[in-house]
């Protein structure tokens, strides 16, 4: 697409305020992009055909507040359940969150219907969901830790089955015993991320379950 002069004009809540380098794809087209304020006070780089066909029209902020009035719509704002779903798209959309590299930051996304938090409530309570479990007996895990959040590739488990199944589940043996990490400290009542330190500095084993 060729550049043309944006400066000035205005795309919903995004004012465009100066040039920005092209965008080169692999196969080596240019794809013009521009630097925007938003009504909000944020500033973001866009794509020239994301403002023009309207795919852009704020930093953001605007998604979030029809996400947010959707959520307090259906009943759910504030509740155990949407914390889940909330940190669902913390985790795949938000680069500044904790856990984002290994989610979004390496291609996991959430399918478009759960974009809706009453269809991601309804899923829920339809396929196990226990509002009444206590905390860490009932969370949602993707089948395939490498696919989306979707219908078909999540589960509600225990933290510990959760733990278990992860892609990068560290597991230790000791006095003939195997078990992961998450298992050791549960076992042990050392936290967590306690053992996962002493792991990563290359302790041996008796000084990683040292009391």
């Amino acid at each position: 697409m060729a550049r043309q002069n944006l400066l000035g004009k205005r795309f919903g809540r995004l004012l465009v305020v100066d040039y920005a380098p092209d965008y080169i794809a692999p196969d080596g087209h240019k794809h013009p992009k521009w630097k925007c304020r938003c009504d909000c006070g944020n500033e973001v780089v866009v794509r020239q055909s994301s403002l023009l066909g309207g795919c852009s029209q704020s930093c953001g902020c605007l998604r979030k507040e029809q996400i947010s009035y959707r959520a307090k719509h259906h009943g759910g704002f504030g509740t155990r359940l949407y914390n889940v779903w909330n940190s669902m798209r913390q985790r795949c959309n938000n680069p500044h969150a904790q856990s984002y590299h290994n989610y979004g930051g390496r291609g996991i996304s959430i399918c478009s219907e759960w974009d809706d938090y009453g269809v991601f409530r309804d899923w829920a309570l339809k396929t196990g969901y226990d509002q009444s479990a206590k905390r860490n007996e009932c969370t949602l895990e993707r089948i395939d830790v490498d696919g989306d959040y979707c219908p078909q590739n999540c589960k509600w488990v225990t933290m510990k089955e959760q733990g278990n199944n992860r892609r990068d589940t560290i597991y230790l043996t000791y006095k003939n015993e195997t078990h992961s990490l998450s298992e050791w400290s549960r076992l042990t009542d050392i936290p967590y991320q306690r053992l996962y330190a002493r792991y990563k500095r290359g302790k041996p084993v008796e000084e990683i379950l040292r009391q």
